[in-house]
């Protein structure tokens, strides 16, 4: 008997801003969002989880965070994780330079992400997994902080972002992106053992690296008759407004069409008519 096919849909980034947040709850209570996860030091936090509050279905995650934002803990505690101005340090690139070159003290990044994730767990929020920004938690050495984490705060499931599944088309992605793609898609293979080792569950597959940003419906439409039995996570990061979100983070992200997509009736009926049951992490890890 053929595996049902069961979708996650995740949206990242809540907190970071609140036309992030209101297009997250739209998505969920509107579209077919069924998780999300929330930046601990992100400038719209309260806001987040306030109105993750009032989604009792809505799956919740830890969106853990080592760069581009604010630490939660003081920037004197986490000293090697900021720059002048105590912000951390502004890409994965830059990050990862200092990560390999020992100019980043592991203990530190330890303390703030345990600091991040106690901050959503003090919230009340029930949490269902861990992903993080720039998928920094696939970089060796910060990779294995993960089950601890997971151990300490009773967190059962972790994205595992090695894309198996891409639309057909142009809405797949550029070429840089595709690059890109594959060294995510080999860290999180050298992930995938040690995680399931240590008990966490991790979808099957996983969508939404190449065409991050702008998932689109033409992404949509060339995703859905691909999606293979067993669970699969289509990470996206729907914005009720795409002008003062560019202007606030820089990152040319269509949010207002990946709004759009999601509440699209015409998503959801295909979805339907394939048999793809719509899920969050807890309801599978």
């Amino acid at each position: 008997m053929p595996e049902p096919r069961r979708l996650i849909v995740n949206a990242d980034d809540g907190g970071l801003h609140p036309a992030v947040n209101r297009a997250i709850v739209r998505a969920h209570r509107e579209g077919v969002v069924t998780s999300t996860t929330i930046l601990a030091g992100g400038p719209a936090f309260a806001e987040a989880v306030a109105a993750c509050r009032e989604c009792p279905g809505l799956g919740i995650g830890v969106h853990l965070c080592l760069v581009d934002q604010r630490p939660v803990l003081k920037p004197e505690q986490v000293p090697s994780l900021v720059d002048r101005e105590g912000r951390m340090w502004a890409s994965h690139t830059g990050f990862a330079a200092r990560w390999f070159t020992g100019r980043i003290r592991r203990d530190e990044a330890r303390r703030e992400l345990e600091a991040q994730v106690a901050r959503l767990a003090d919230s009340g929020l029930p949490l269902t997994h861990l992903d993080s920004h720039q998928h920094l938690h696939l970089l060796p050495g910060i990779a294995s902080l993960v089950p601890e984490l997971a151990q300490r705060f009773a967190i059962r499931a972790v994205r595992l972002p090695a894309e198996t599944v891409h639309p057909a088309g142009p809405a797949r992605g550029s070429a840089a992106r595709r690059v890109q793609g594959r060294v995510v898609y080999h860290l999180a293979r050298a992930c995938r053992r040690q995680w399931r080792l240590a008990g966490l569950a991790c979808p099957d597959h996983f969508a939404g690296f190449e065409a991050g940003g702008r998932f689109a419906r033409e992404a949509w439409l060339g995703l859905i008759p691909r999606l293979p039995e067993g669970v699969t996570e289509v990470m996206v990061h729907p914005g009720e407004d795409t002008g003062a979100l560019q202007r606030a983070t820089g990152w040319g992200y269509h949010w207002g069409e990946e709004l759009d997509a999601l509440i699209n009736p015409e998503i959801r009926d295909l979805l339907t008519r394939r048999g793809v049951q719509l899920v969050h992490f807890g309801a599978f890890s």
